[in-house]
């Protein structure tokens, strides 16, 4: 065989292992092409399983099968988005509807029933305005998250004794604890801390926590508050032994208007705004807040303040 016919030969393997590249090339590009077409049509737990030798395609996978894993993360996060809504607008129709309808009946009796006693009169108007109070202090809270949204309230950040702070939050409630027989432990540190901190905030935040803990620990013996700290920031912890927070529900609790569904049914009274306003002044004071929960052993909500006002 002379050189010509070799090099002929040579030229029409290579013809060939190039068309079969080719092929393979399109079958892949076809199969990519199917599944794209897939994940376009909402199947986002498709992917692309294929293996190549070629580098660039090989990293163009990859690169698709990331995009993937993305809009699936964004996908799942939009549905959790709308339950949340979906959520909201259930409970503040709950919230609004059900003081309104027990206003308007009270008075409505009031009005009519002319065999009503002066006292049943009296106590009828006590139980609407509580109920109207109620309502005030959702709105107000409504108000309150408004104003932190729109950046539209101003801290008066300055050195504050926290240990002080904190037994007179707990002395605030002490009738609370009296009714459900409890005397609040107070682990403190031995000598006074200090932390940088808004102290109208931190009231609120002190306040809001050990009502909840009042409230949603209702089965519990013991209720307390820890406070300790390193070379930056304060650790403040309000817990209580009583029946926890489901698992579920933890990723949820700061958010607005969610309620632990238990809590509707025992008839707790509350508008889901508390944690919520907890967690923004937290967070403006430069702190984080965390929540933990074993049922019935230490449910914890545990916040951080910061020391230094360099660092805040």
């Amino acid at each position: 065989m002379n050189n010509m016919s070799i090099l002929n030969c040579v030229l029409i393997f290579i013809i060939i292992f190039l068309i079969l590249i080719l092929m393979n090339l399109y079958k892949k590009a076809n199969y990519i092409s199917i599944v794209i077409d897939q994940i376009l049509n909402g199947n986002l737990n498709q992917r692309i399983r294929t293996q190549t030798h070629v580098k660039a395609l090989s990293k163009l996978i990859v690169n698709i099968n990331g995009l993937i894993d993305e809009l699936q993360k964004v996908q799942k996060k939009s549905n959790t988005i709308e339950e949340s809504r979906k959520r909201m607008i259930s409970n503040i129709s709950h919230d609004l509807r059900t003081p309104l309808t027990s206003i308007l009946g009270y008075i409505e009796l009031v009005l009519n029933d002319s065999n009503l006693t002066q006292s049943e009169k009296d106590r009828y108007i006590k139980i609407a305005y509580s109920k109207g109070n109620y309502l005030y202090n959702m709105m107000e809270e409504f108000f309150q998250i408004s104003k932190m949204d729109s950046n539209d309230f101003k801290l008066d950040v300055k050195e504050i004794n926290i240990c002080e702070i904190v037994r007179q939050n707990v002395l605030l409630f002490f009738s609370e604890f009296k009714k459900i027989n409890i005397e609040p432990e107070l682990n403190l540190e031995k000598d006074d801390v200090y932390a940088v901190a808004d102290e109208k905030s931190l009231n609120r935040i002190l306040a809001n926590l050990i009502n909840n803990a009042l409230k949603y620990g209702s089965h519990a013996t013991k209720i307390g508050i820890d406070l300790s700290c390193d070379n930056d920031n304060v650790f403040i912890s309000v817990w209580d032994n009583g029946p926890g927070i489901p698992k579920e529900d933890l990723p949820y609790v700061f958010d607005r208007l969610y309620t632990v569904e238990k809590s509707r049914k025992l008839n707790l009274k509350s508008s889901g705004l508390g944690l919520t306003i907890v967690k923004k002044l937290v967070e403006s004071l430069g702190g984080n807040i965390f929540v933990s929960s074993i049922p019935f052993e230490r449910t914890e909500f545990k916040f951080t303040v910061k020391q230094n006002l360099r660092k805040l």
